[in-house]
């Protein structure tokens, strides 16, 4: 198998699921924590419902007997779960009684994530997702695609919420630091990365609410916060984009650090960095992608790559799976190239 993996995150493990996404060329998947057989057939809506109060408990310690046969059922279809979602409750992103407890159950997940022989658990750090700030940009791709903008205008005076109120930035930081030193030896015990998403859409505050990892500089000191291997990124080339940076040298920063767990592949067209941009195909964008897998393989990544907020095509299914056909046969087109053009000059 090549060293960097075509990748994609799935929802069930229904026959129909995953023997589609093996044809068109996907090889590992970031995994679902329950048993789902049942094909997906929900619409997937180009812009994601608005969060209007704080997230719940942390849930339970996985089944991990489940996640086993989960773990089986996909490999028979020679596909490799490598990655799988970590959630993490309103009360430690926010800070409030009963976070440790909520801890202990993240703990106890990532020892059996490490059990399980998984490469990373994704998380995201983000209290309030500022959704309303997006809107669908019907026909607006080529040809009349079906795409998805984000307009810092649309949100910058909305008052904060009731069941949330303020988040000062240093407060956020304060509850990222405590979760990171909490959770990260068990995780280097576990033989396990976590992988951090930037705050996306990348904006500073959103209805009061800071976004530690809205910036290149918040993505910075999260891996020295925990100087350890296991406190990795979500590296996303489409936000850090979005961010205003160069998401070829962001991929040699933290790649050449060995702290890239995962990444989201996509492309975006920025007008005013973090603030306002749309969300487009790989090949219209203004991230080279050919060279952030040169970048990749460059230092050395060895993960999956796995496509995302794919633009919507004419005729496509409630759950778009032409757009992720037409995403992942550009990715594994672009993944060769690189790996051939390598071998060519070697």
């Amino acid at each position: 198998m090549s060293q960097i993996k075509i990748g994609k995150g799935i929802g069930d493990v229904s026959e129909h699921t995953l023997r589609f996404y093996r044809q068109i060329g996907v090889e590992a998947v970031s995994m679902p924590m329950r048993w789902r057989e049942a094909p997906g057939t929900g619409d997937r809506k180009l812009v994601p419902p608005t969060q209007t109060r704080p997230k719940g408990a942390q849930g339970s310690v996985w089944d991990e007997r489940e996640l086993q046969r989960i773990m089986a059922r996909i490999e028979a279809f020679d596909l490799q779960p490598l990655v799988a979602r970590l959630d993490i409750s309103g009360r430690v992103l926010m800070g409030k009684p009963g976070r440790a407890d909520d801890l202990e159950i993240a703990k106890a997940n990532i020892e059996i994530a490490g059990r399980l022989g998984l490469r990373a658990l994704h998380y995201s750090f983000t209290a309030l997702r500022a959704s309303e700030g997006y809107a669908a940009r019907r026909g607006a791709g080529r040809g009349g695609a079906d795409l998805r903008d984000f307009d810092h205008e649309r949100i910058a005076h909305l008052p904060p919420l009731d069941s949330i109120g303020r988040i000062g930035m240093d407060e956020m930081w304060d509850n990222l630091t405590y979760f990171l030193e909490t959770v990260i030896p068990t995780a280097e015990s576990a033989g396990v990365q976590l992988a951090a998403h930037p705050n996306d859409p990348p904006i500073p505050e959103y209805r009061g609410v800071a976004q530690p990892l809205g910036d290149v500089a918040g993505m910075m000191r999260l891996i020295d916060v925990v100087d350890s291997p296991s406190n990795c990124i979500f590296f996303d080339t489409g936000v850090m984009t979005e961010k205003g940076a160069d998401a070829v040298e962001m991929i040699r920063y933290f790649g050449s650090r060995n702290r890239i767990g995962t990444v989201h592949f996509r492309n975006v067209k920025v007008e005013i960095p973090r603030f306002k941009y749309l969300e487009t195909f790989h090949d219209d964008g203004e991230c080279d992608m050919f060279a952030c897998v040169q970048a990749f393989r460059e230092v050395g990544y060895d993960g999956m790559i796995d496509p995302d907020h794919t633009p919507g095509i004419l005729g496509d299914t409630p759950d778009t799976r032409i757009g992720w056909a037409f995403a992942i046969g550009q990715m594994v087109a672009i993944r060769n190239a690189v790996e051939r053009q390598q071998k060519a000059t070697t």
